[in-house]
């Protein structure tokens, strides 16, 4: 049999890389980058190129569906049916709505997978309006929230970085997982400046023209000292200001106080790195950024960090320009009315809808359009203010995903839950406290994908071989389940239906399945094949609902004071205030615990808490780590490569120490993984959910007052050497 070659798009992360994959009949032989993808240009991780094995190696994968049959978390099961299956999930569902209404479900997400919108769409049909439970409280939208009150775009709005004067990689690192660092580091030899704001010393810091490393948490006073830095300088267009942007004397007045020698001595930095930024964005344009989920997603000031650096971004002007912030459009696509079935006309944030926690965090009900998490947790245990009776988690591992992992699993043990269905790659920690498992299909065993992280471009894609046993795509999963609660709301045949109407519907390719393969790459609003992205769309009449010109804000214009912000309780102006657990809000606590913790950076060869099973990831980084600065290891006995056990006041985990000057120092950085999952192929264990997982460590409660974002990367902890009794 000849060997097939199939382009497609890795979804392992958020990168989205271009991939070609060869197989010889349901073997993969090999993946490569896909050199004409516009997003990674050939480029393909070891985490995308390890595939082959997740595909090809099935030992401990989920197979097929099955039905605790034992205690829950016993590890007895027995295999049923996808019918027998959703058949259970589909009556309880029926059952649990009539006895205590759709709120008691609780459909949980974790990284969306390609899935946002249809799990929506469920969400609507069960009766339930939003996401129900995803983390998007921490993850993505609080940094998203922020670009679209500023600057109207419902984006993380990174930059055309290949194109820029100066390039802001700021808590991004690019080295991990993206195709455009080779771009980066080529515009930069050409002459471009390159800008690294990170609080640990990362990859790309080494390569900086700037490396700055703030302290965890404030990276908003930076923002603001920066914008100081360019009004005091004049680096900016007064004619842009005056056409384009709302509220600019009031952000003048607020950042007069915030001058290098205060900025420098709340982030711990120097001054002269303030004056340099600024020096660099000012004047050496067009400036283009990538902003991670670090600086204003993981925090209890984030929304207000993030504004800064919104309104940072809409002061320099690069906005729909080559070189400067991209407008993608195709992003709001995964929440329009014609797929949620939302009603645009209604206020999410009105008070008839219940949502949990909505009354505490009613930015977090009107824009993140979910429970709170914690509020959910604690009402699984306690079913305050209202009972959650079933909970389904469809490529999430909530015991790995959220803070304060210990009342997560108070919640996930809880008698009050009557059914708990997980479909997941294979058995996580969640999984196996489940009443119902369900096998999942991976991005090469399926032929769906969606653009909503590929700014103009619509790419192909299609399934390079069968999924083993009996994986389903989500998109199937979701469908059947909806086709048994509402047949005329899931009028869709299978997923190829599903993927052939959502380009019709949404940007009018009329197309069969072989057409669509045929052209690799479409842009957004063209016609023809190798069109060019449409640039300054807002002068154009592009971005604003009622076709004039302006953004799609409230003012029409670029919002450096925000009616919106004010609206909920908010300074309607980008402001400072310090995290709620730190050294400076928390001196007493902090004599117990000094360090300033900080979770969640990304490894190389690990997306979030998956694949330390895999033998050709976890080869990268055989046990879990904390990176700690050597002044802080010999402080507190630490040494390097050894085993030390971090505490905070929510518990404890172990790590080996990797003594290095990459963290900074009073800081200590645990990374993401976990390391879950045992590793038999190396002979390495699994740490679980409680052993290694920095979420342990991370306090729930005080959050963001309106968005509700945890303090996942700015808490206080301490370093003790050896691993006590874990």
């Amino acid at each position: 049999m000849p060997i097939k070659k199939t382009r497609t798009v890795c979804t392992t992360c958020h990168a989205r890389c271009g991939v070609f994959v060869y197989s010889d009949g349901d073997e993969i032989v090999k993946i490569e980058g896909d050199p004409d993808n516009p997003k990674s240009y050939g480029t393909i991780c070891g985490a995308g190129m390890s595939q082959r094995e997740i595909h090809n190696d099935t030992e401990g994968r989920l197979l097929y569906p099955m039905r605790r049959v034992g205690e829950r978390g016993s590890g007895e099961w027995e295999r049923i049916t996808w019918d027998e299956a959703l058949d259970t999930i589909a009556s309880e569902s029926r059952r649990i709505i009539e006895e205590y209404g759709p709120e008691a479900i609780i459909t949980g997400q974790g990284t969306g997978r390609t899935t946002n919108h249809w799990h929506c769409r469920l969400n609507s049909t069960l009766g339930l309006e939003g996401w129900s439970l995803v983390p998007t409280h921490v993850c993505l939208m609080p940094h998203i929230l922020p670009n679209a009150i500023s600057l109207g775009i419902f984006s993380p709005a990174d930059g055309d970085l290949p194109n820029s004067g100066t390039m802001v990689l700021w808590g991004q690192n690019p080295a991990m997982e993206r195709g455009i660092m080779r771009l980066i580091l080529d515009r930069q030899k050409a002459g471009g400046n390159l800008i690294v704001i990170d609080s640990r010393f990362q990859d790309m810091s080494k390569h900086a023209d700037l490396a700055i490393q703030p302290r965890p948490g404030t990276d908003g006073a930076l923002a603001l000292g920066i914008i100081r830095e360019v009004i005091a300088n004049g680096w900016y267009d007064q004619e842009w200001i005056d056409n384009w942007t709302y509220g600019f004397e009031d952000l003048r007045a607020r950042v007069e106080e915030f001058t290098p020698e205060r900025v420098a001595e709340i982030c711990w930095i120097g001054p002269e790195q303030v004056r340099e930024a600024a020096r660099m964005m000012g004047t050496a344009g067009p400036v283009g950024m990538m902003v991670g989920l670090g600086p204003g997603c993981m925090h209890t000031n984030a929304i207000q960090n993030g504004r800064a650096i919104a309104c940072l971004q809409g002061l320099l002007g690069w906005i729909d320009v080559p070189g400067g912030v991209n407008v993608p459009v195709a992003f709001s696509v995964m929440l329009d009315d014609k797929i949620t079935l939302w009603d645009s006309a209604l206020d999410p944030g009105r008070p008839e809808l219940f949502t949990f926690g909505g009354d505490k965090h009613p930015l977090y009900k009107s824009f993140g359009r979910s429970n709170d998490p914690n509020t959910v947790f604690k009402a699984m245990i306690t079913g305050e203010p209202r009972p959650v009776k079933m909970f389904v988690a469809i490529a999430d591992d909530p015991l790995l995903c959220y803070e304060d992992s210990n009342l997560t699993y108070e919640a996930m043990t809880s008698p009050n839950l009557d059914l708990i269905v997980v479909k997941d790659f294979y058995l996580s920690p969640t999984a196996q406290l489940a009443d119902i498992v369900l096998p999942t299909a991976d991005w090469s065993e399926r032929c769906t994908y969606d653009e909503e992280l590929d700014g103009p471009f619509i790419l192909a894609f299609d399934q390079a071989v069968p999924a083993p046993g009996e994986c389903w795509d989500d998109w199937r999963f979701f469908l059947e389940w909806g086709k048994r609660m509402n047949p005329e709301q899931w009028p869709w045949a299978d997923e190829k239906e599903m993927v052939l109407w959502r380009l019709k519907e949404f940007y009018g390719f009329d197309l069969t399945w072989e057409e669509f393969q045929a052209v690799p790459v479409r842009i957004v609003g063209a016609t023809e094949p190798g069109a060019e992205p449409v640039h300054k769309k807002y002068e154009k009449g592009l971005l604003r609902p009622d076709g004039q010109p302006g953004f799609p804000t409230v003012t029409g214009k670029i919002e450096f004071s925000s009616p919106a912000m004010a609206a909920f309780g908010y300074d309607p102006v980008p402001d400072y205030t310090e995290p709620a657990e730190s050294p400076v809000s928390q001196p007493e606590l902090a004599k117990e615990y000094p360090l300033i913790g900080s979770t969640g950076h990304r490894v190389y060869s690990f997306f979030h808490s998956a694949w330390t099973n895999v033998p050709a990831q976890r080869a990268f980084y055989p046990e879990p780590f904390a990176v700690v600065h050597p002044d802080d290891a010999a402080r507190f006995g630490v040494t390097d490569g050894e085993w030390m056990t971090i505490s905070s006041p929510r518990g404890k985990i172990i790590s080996k120490a990797l003594v290095s000057r990459e963290a900074k120092a009073g800081c200590v950085f645990i990374p993401r993984p976990a390391w879950r999952d045992e590793c038999k192929a190396l002979g390495l264990s699994g740490y679980g959910w409680d052993r290694a997982n920095g979420n342990v460590l991370v306090p729930s409660e005080p959050a963001e007052p309106g968005y509700g974002a945890t303090a996942m990367r700015s808490f206080l902890c301490k370093i003790e050497p050896g691993r006590g009794d874990l």
